[in-house]
C-alpha cells in the first residue's frame, strides 16, 4: 500500500533530513494534554495499543516510486511495531515543562517508529504527551488524532479517514509557471540576509519554555487585538508582539542584517471535513520581511505584516507555492535541501511562527477533565529559536522554542515575560 506525498509533505521530509543530519534528531513535535486525575494506566495502556494498531499508516516509511514520484509506504498490520507508551513520576514541585521538553531531545527507535506516548505525573498533576514525526502529522493533525482516540475510547462513530492521494504527475505548464512565480517571489524575498541570531552547529538539545494565558487573559489580549490590528486579526498581532519582543535580544546580541524574515505556518484544513484529513501536512505557508527600523512602531508593524499578507493573498502565493512544491519531489533530500539553502541564501528565517486553533473538541480524556493543551515543537536549527502559539477552550499559550546556548536565563526569563504582557497597551 502506498500513499503518494505531495509537494509540501516533501518539503517537510526536508526539514526532517536536515535536522537528522545536523542534531540526530528529524522534524519532531510533541502535544501534551493537561489532566485534572490520572487515567487508569492499564486502560491506557490497552486502549492506545488497539486504537495504533488501526492506522498501519503510522509505521510507514518513505519510498520512491517509478515514476520518481515520492510516496509512504505502508506496511501490513501484522508488521506493526510495539507501541511505546513511557511513565515518568515527578515530585509534586518539578518543572513539569521542563520534563515534557526533555522527551523531544530522545531519538525514535528506528526508522518505522513515528509515535511516542510519555505520560508525566505527580500527586497534582497529569501530562499526556504525544511525540510525533511531523512527515507524518502536522501540530493540527496530532490534536485531531488524540480527539479521534477520545471517539474510540468513547465508542462513538469514527469519521472516513482521507488516506489517498494522486501522484499529481500532471498539469506540468501550471507547475512550471507556480514555480516562476514562488522563484521570483523568494528573489525578492533574499535581496537583504536576514538578521539571525549567533548558535554554535554542534547544539544538539532543544529546550522549551511555555506561557500559558487563562482565558481572562486570552480574552483581553483578543479585545486588544481587534482595537489594534482589526477584526479577526489575532495572529498579526501575536506577530507584531511576539517580533518586538525578539527585536530587542536581537539589538542586544547585535545581530547583524537590515530585515526580519519570518515563515509562519497557517493550516490550510476547510472547517468542513478537517477532521477527515488527519494525517500527513496540510499546512500552507506566508513570509513575512521587516525592516528593522519599523519593529518598534507598532501600528506600523501591523500595517506592515497585514499588506504583506493581503498581497500573498492577491498573487494566490499559498496556492502557488503548493504546486510549485510538487516539482521540487523528483529531487532527492539533499537536493532539495541545497535548492531551498540557495533561495534564502543559506538562511531560512529570523525564526519562525505559527499559531494553532485546537482539533481536539471534547473537555475529557478517557474520564479526565481536560485542564489544557500544549504544543511543544523542536524548532530547526539553524535559525535556533521560534515563537508558537495555540488555543484550547478559551485559552492561549505561548511556546518558545530554542537551542542550548542561544539564550541565557536571563534572557529566556526576560523574553517570557515580554510575552506574558502582549496583551498590554502599546
Amino acid at each position: 500500500m502506498k500513499r503518494y506525498l505531495t509537494g509540501i509533505d516533501w518539503v517537510i521530509n526536508s526539514i526532517d533530513y536536515i535536522g537528522k543530519a545536523q542534531t540526530g534528531i528529524g522534524n519532531v513535535s510533541q502535544v501534551a494534554i493537561e489532566l485534572k486525575g490520572q487515567p487508569d494506566s492499564k486502560a491506557l495502556q490497552e486502549t492506545l495499543t488497539s486504537f495504533i494498531r488501526k492506522f498501519p499508516i503510522l509505521n510507514g516509511l518513505p519510498s520512491r516510486a517509478l515514476n520518481l514520484c515520492p510516496y509512504w509506504k505502508i506496511f501490513p498490520q501484522k508488521k506493526m511495531l510495539p507501541l511505546r507508551i513511557n511513565t515518568v513520576c515527578l515530585d509534586a514541585n518539578a518543572d513539569f515543562h521542563s520534563s515534557l521538553a526533555a522527551q523531544i531531545n530522545e531519538p525514535f527507535k528506528n526508522k518505522r517508529e513515528h509515535l511516542v506516548f510519555n505520560f508525566i505525573h505527580s500527586d497534582k498533576r497529569n501530562f499526556l504527551g504525544l511525540i510525533f514525526d511531523h512527515r507524518i502529522l502536522d501540530a493540527r493533525g496530532a490534536e485531531a488524532f488524540l480527539d479521534l482516540f477520545q471517539r474510540y475510547y468513547q465508542k462513538e462513530h469514527f469519521p472516513d479517514l482521507v488516506f489517498e492521494e494522486p501522484h499529481h504527475l500532471n498539469h506540468w505548464a501550471d507547475r512550471f509557471r507556480a514555480g516562476r512565480q514562488v522563484n521570483r517571489f523568494f528573489l525578492n524575498l533574499s535581496k537583504n540576509i536576514p538578521r539571525i541570531l549567533p548558535l554554535s552547529s554542534n547544539s544538539r538539545t532543544c529546550k522549551i519554555k511555555i506561557i500559558p494565558f487563562d482565558a481572562e487573559e486570552a480574552n483581553h489580549i483578543v479585545k486588544v487585538a481587534y482595537e489594534q490590528a482589526g477584526y479577526l486579526m489575532l495572529m498579526p498581532f501575536l506577530l507584531a508582539k511576539t517580533l518586538q519582543t525578539l527585536h530587542r535580544v536581537f539589538e542586544a546580541k547585535k545581530s547583524q542584517g537590515a530585515v526580519y524574515l519570518i515563515p509562519v505556518t497557517i493550516d490550510a484544513r476547510q472547517e468542513e471535513g478537517a477532521s477527515e484529513k488527519i494525517f500527513f501536512n496540510h499546512l500552507s505557508f506566508f513570509f513575512f520581511k521587516i525592516n528593522a527600523e519599523e519593529v518598534d512602531n507598532l501600528t506600523n508593524l501591523i500595517a506592515s505584516i497585514k499588506k504583506q499578507m493581503y498581497e500573498q493573498v492577491k498573487i494566490q502565493l499559498p496556492t502557488a507555492l503548493k504546486s510549485a512544491s510538487l516539482l521540487l519531489r523528483i529531487a532527492p533530500l539533499p537536493l532539495v535541501n541545497f535548492s531551498l539553502r540557495l533561495m534564502s541564501k543559506k538562511n531560512f528565517a529570523s525564526f519562525p511562527f505559527s499559531f494553532v486553533s485546537s482539533a481536539f473538541s471534547s473537555s475529557e480524556f478517557m474520564e479526565e477533565e481536560v485542564r489544557n493543551i500544549f504544543h511543544l515543537p523542536r524548532v530547526p536549527n539553524p535559525p535556533g529559536v521560534g515563537i508558537f502559539f495555540n488555543q484550547f477552550k478559551g485559552r492561549l499559550n505561548a511556546t518558545i522554542s530554542y537551542f542550548e546556548g542561544i539564550f541565557n536565563n536571563d534572557e529566556i526569563e526576560q523574553i517570557a515575560k515580554d510575552l506574558k504582557g502582549i496583551g498590554n497597551e502599546g
